[in-house]
């Protein structure tokens, strides 16, 4: 496992390409976002998502948050995005609020089973973090994301849990010592009319209602 230190990213560029070539290459990478240390992994790589998948230790419960680079992407990994979810999309993204998608049919079967086998849906956001942000505008696509801890554990807080825990799994680990959590993103079921809140996070509920009633 490589690791880079978060303060070297902006004075030295070469760093975030290394960063997009281990996620080209199907590579498992753990960034620091507001919440936790993530793992992140391409979408489009069934591979990429097996190793999270193992990594994790959840084959049977898969993660199911995706970054995008931007809102024209939700296109592709959505089945459908409705009027009210375009409405969420331009007032709050990039931003803390996650939309759940039923997941696209465009998706590779070995992307699609697996992510959905639990829930039947994708959460998906683009993220307002500048590292989170950064990463996956740097590498274009959509991006799988799941907190970087075990299956019913906690630790993503801990660079030293962190480490412990993936050390061996991880391709490339971006340090930025340990997080102190913010608040969770809101999330939002846009699968069915009307939109329904599911979990009051950052954005508060009344928010949300009042750009759906808008």
């Amino acid at each position: 496992m490589k690791t880079i230190l978060l303060r070297d990213m902006d004075s030295n560029p070469a760093l975030l390409k290394e960063v997009v070539e281990v996620l080209e290459k199907g590579g498992l990478v753990c960034h620091p976002a507001p919440t936790g240390y993530k793992l992140v992994a391409d979408l489009g790589s069934p591979e990429a998502i097996t190793a999270m998948l193992q990594a994790k230790r959840r084959i049977g419960h898969a993660p199911a948050l995706v970054f995008l680079p931007d809102a024209r992407w939700a296109e592709k990994v959505a089945e459908t995005v409705s009027p009210e979810a375009r409405k969420l999309m331009r007032a709050f993204w990039p931003g803390p609020v996650t939309l759940l998608f039923a997941a696209s049919h465009e998706l590779h079967p070995k992307v699609r089973k697996p992510l959905t086998k639990a829930k039947g849906w994708l959460g998906v956001r683009v993220p307002e973090d500048p590292v989170c942000l950064t990463v996956v505008r740097s590498f274009r696509r959509p991006l799988l994301v799941s907190s970087a801890n075990l299956a019913a554990k906690h630790g993503a807080h801990s660079l030293a849990q962190v480490k412990k825990n993936f050390g061996r799994s991880l391709d490339l680990l971006i340090e930025a010592g340990d997080i102190t959590p913010a608040e969770k993103s809101t999330l939002v079921d846009v699968t069915s009319s009307p939109a329904q809140v599911i979990r009051a996070g950052a954005v508060p509920e009344e928010k949300i209602l009042a750009i759906l009633g808008g």
